[in-house]
């Protein structure tokens, strides 16, 4: 990912990648057999996978990786649009971010987004599931906003409208929503664009584990500082602590 200022121009609608393309398809088959299994097989996979509330019974631990690769079963058309969404900005952000840092992105909105919506379910109560690859795909609306935010997109295929105004308007009618509490996903997919633009915004270091072991060493050198003292050659009295070099 190249520093902020710093990328190369980029257009609109570029193909899918081969990793775009093993995501869609890995989608689709998990749907399907979501599909197959909940509406044929009455198989709760959809409970046993989508993001619950710790402490209501319905909460496991590995819903925390789980919860972005499900849909709603019972909203076939609503993953048919997330995916059309996908098919026109993943190979546009990927190609400006590179395949690492576009996963990386895409992780940080899915992490933001579990964060957010369990401790909305904590302090409201609302006691919803969440999940669904949407907070991602907003967090991909909103970066390619600011990566190209002069290129025009025809808006529902129709309406020309330059990228920043799509992606300032993705973030006030998702926050808007929530507010007038008509979107009960509104927690889960405002967590997820905030981590993804703090993400974007900041360096990639902080998904990178070598970066942190370095903090982590720089902290501890601050703190070996603080026990010595430093010599300045001047003659001492005999009530001066001892100098440890």
């Amino acid at each position: 990912m190249l520093a902020y200022g710093q990328r190369s121009p980029i257009g609109f609608n570029i193909p899918l990648t081969r990793l775009g393309k093993i995501m869609l398809m890995m989608y689709a088959g998990v749907y399907v057999l979501e599909l197959i299994g909940e509406k044929w097989l009455g198989i709760p996979i959809f409970g046993w996978l989508a993001l619950g509330t710790p402490g209501s019974g319905g909460f496991y631990p590995w819903q925390l990786i789980t919860h972005p690769l499900i849909h709603d079963p019972g909203s076939p058309i609503s993953f048919l649009l997330d995916c059309l969404v996908f098919y026109f900005f993943a190979g546009t952000v990927e190609s400006a971010l590179g395949t690492r840092g576009f996963l990386r992105l895409y992780v940080a909105a899915a992490v933001g987004a579990a964060i957010a919506g369990l401790l909305f379910n904590l302090l409201v109560g609302v006691g919803i599931p969440y999940a669904g690859m949407m907070p991602s795909l907003l967090a991909l609306i909103v970066v390619f906003g600011l990566l190209q935010p002069e290129t025009t997109v025809l808006l529902m295929f129709v309406l020309p409208i330059k990228a920043k105004y799509i992606s300032y308007g993705t973030v006030i009618i998702t926050a808007l929503t929530f507010l007038a509490r008509t979107n009960p996903y509104g927690a889960y997919h405002l967590g997820g664009i905030a981590l993804a633009w703090l993400h974007f915004r900041s360096p990639t270091q902080w998904l990178d584990i070598n970066w942190w072991q370095w903090k982590y060493f720089e902290f501890r050198q601050r703190r070996h500082r603080t026990k010595f003292t430093v010599i300045d050659g001047k003659k001492r009295g005999d009530n001066d602590r001892p100098t440890i070099h």
